[in-house]
């Protein structure tokens, strides 16, 4: 198993697109993942079974399953598949 860190792209044109931004607005959204997982599949899985609202905001886009819309970086290989940290934003209340 291996650690995975996954962050949304910022280096892609889908965010300059009016209404394309699986990350707005900002609330009950999850940021980034670091996952242990096989692979980069497993990892892409486990984030988008622990992600908030984007997941939803586009019809038919799951951005951490989407290599257009996430990165999915290999840390370093060792232990069990688990979520480890989900950088993860609430709506005010």
């Amino acid at each position: 198993m291996a650690i995975w860190r996954l962050s949304p792209r910022i280096n892609t044109m889908w965010w300059c697109v009016e209404g394309r931004d699986p990350w707005q607005p900002p609330d009950e959204r999850a940021f980034g993942f670091m996952v242990r997982a096989a692979d980069e599949e497993q990892a892409r899985w486990l984030a988008h079974e622990a992600a908030g609202e984007e997941n939803g905001t586009l019809d038919g886009v799951s951005p951490w399953l989407d290599t257009n819309y996430s990165s999915c970086e290999m840390i370093r290989e060792e232990g069990t598949g688990e979520v480890l940290l989900v950088n993860f934003r609430h709506g005010s209340r």
